[in-house]
This record gives structure tokens, sequence and C-alpha cells, in this order.
């Protein structure tokens, strides 16, 4: 997989939820390729019917059905997905769920990146588990029974981890002891925790302690981009959750996202997209079974 200027993810969770769930089925849809980036939650991704690559801290693997990855914090991926038809489950949550699920003597083992082939039950064990949750997740009166699906969707995850390994060229260890990401951590944490995509550079440098010039090199230096890129781009992933999750229009969102019009909006969304913000909203759908 091509080399792709690093990003930092920043993924908006439902208010007052330290986790997401969805379950992705795409038809007949282009090549998709999702960049090098790395964020601050965890990462489960279970794949049913998939054809493309995944690199994860400088380690390729081919994506296939029931390949179960779990991605940690701060870990360095991106995704290339391909084939007529791609259904898969992405989970992602925050390290104060396992807290809350009583579960914290499992932070250990989520720290830790798991690539593991399912068998045929193992996968539909996980499958059902998480298309379960999806049904009751929004139903409080289904707390109890959404806690223990979560638990054992945590606890099956954090069980493979004694039987698989994953020999990555570059730990995320490595990672947070760099001096110059360090320097930008306080950023990070900074979209972490607010939905805004309105931060200027002179608002970034000043979260950092830095000059804006100096902050300017120190990004370039380790993202590879810009920063006004890289607003862009995030910008961009706001405006994917607010199409994937509203019924806002377009011009709306565009509004939302701080572009200048829709018509620029739609121009941007399809050069770092490769579709339109229409058509991405029309091709994407969630499914509550993959039968």
């Amino acid at each position: 997989m091509a080399a792709h200027p690093l990003s930092f993810e920043n993924i908006h969770l439902p208010q007052a939820k330290s986790y997401y769930l969805r379950r992705f089925h795409f038809l007949n849809e282009p090549k998709l390729h999702i960049p090098s980036h790395f964020h601050m939650l965890g990462e489960i991704m279970l794949f049913e019917k998939m054809a493309g690559q995944l690199s994860i801290d400088g380690q390729s693997l081919e994506l296939n059905q029931g390949l179960l990855v779990f991605i940690p914090s701060l870990a360095i991926h991106e995704m290339e997905m391909d084939g007529d038809e791609r259904r898969f489950s992405l989970f992602q949550f925050q390290r104060q769920l396992l807290q809350e699920l009583n579960l914290w003597e499992l932070n250990a083992q989520l720290q830790q990146t798991l690539v593991m082939q399912l068998s045929p039950q193992q996968t539909a064990f996980l499958s059902s588990h998480l298309a379960w949750l999806e049904s009751i997740e929004q139903d409080e009166q289904q707390r109890m029974l959404t806690h223990s699906l979560l638990r054992s969707v945590l606890v099956f995850v954090a069980s493979q981890q004694q039987t698989m390994c994953f020999d990555a060229q570059t730990s995320q260890q490595d990672l947070l002891k760099s001096k110059s990401l360090s320097k930008i951590i306080p950023l990070l944490q900074h979209l972490e925790n607010q939905q805004s995509v309105h931060l200027s550079l002179q608002q970034a440098a000043d979260i950092c302690g830095m000059s804006k010039y100096h902050f300017s090199r120190v990004f370039k230096s380790l993202f590879a981009q810009n920063y006004k890129d890289y607003i862009l781009k995030r910008k961009i992933n706001t405006a994917l959750n607010l199409l994937t999750e509203t019924e806002r229009s377009v011009a709306e969102i565009a509004y939302a996202c701080d572009f200048s019009d829709s018509a620029y909006f739609c121009a941007k969304f399809k050069q770092v997209m490769g579709l339109s913000p229409g058509r991405f909203r029309r091709s994407t759908q969630t499914v509550s079974s993959f039968d």
C-alpha cells in the first residue's frame, strides 16, 4: 500500500456515550482508500465479506472473510477496501468504557494490536452479539442487556490476545515517545474533547504552547501536510458523520462544517472521498443483519 500523509482522526462519539457501533453494507462501490491515521479510541473491526488491504504500524495484511482486527489507541493504520460487496462491523470505544463495565483488568490486553482469522462459529458468535447490541443500544430499558453484550464482545476480543500476536514494525509506544508528537498531544486531546471544526492555526499553536510558525513546522514534519489541509480532512470527517447519522440536507451539512457554500463543499468532498456527498449517503446503509 502506498504511503500517505499521516492524519489524526478526531472521532465524535454519540453524546454521553463511551462507544460507537455501526454495521456497514456497501454494494458495487468504487475502491475506497482510507489514508494513514490514528486516534484516541480503541477500534474493533469484524470483516464478514471484504477484499483489500489493512496496514497497522507499518505492517500490511490482506482483508478477507472472518477477519477480526483490534487496533489500540494511537496505532497508525490505513485501509483499502475493494470488491463488489463489503460487509463489516466497526466498534470504537474509550478506555472509560472498561471502567463502566467493571472490566479494567482487560486494559493491558486491549492496548495490544490483534489480527486473527476467526472460525465460522467464532464469526457467527461475534457478529450476532454486535447485531443484537446494535438493535437494542438506544433502548434505555435494555441497559442491563446492553452492558452484558458489551462485556461479552470486549472479553471475547481480549481473550484472543492470549493466543495471537501482531508483530508491528513500529509500536504505538514508539509513537508516544516521539518528542515532536508529545508537543502536539495537547491539540489532539483538545480535538478529541470538543466537537467544533473551527480552530485556526493561531488557536492550535496556542494550545500547544508554540508560535504559529514553529507549530506549522512541527505539524508538517509529523503529518506531511499543512495544518490547513488537515483541517479540511477533519471537516470532511465531520461531514461523513452527519451524512450517515442525520437527515440534514447537504447544504445544512456544508454550513455546519464551515464551508462557504454547498458547491464548494461538494467539490472538496469529492476530491477527498472520490464521490459526491449525495452518492455517499445513498450508498451507505447500516444493516441489522447480514442475511
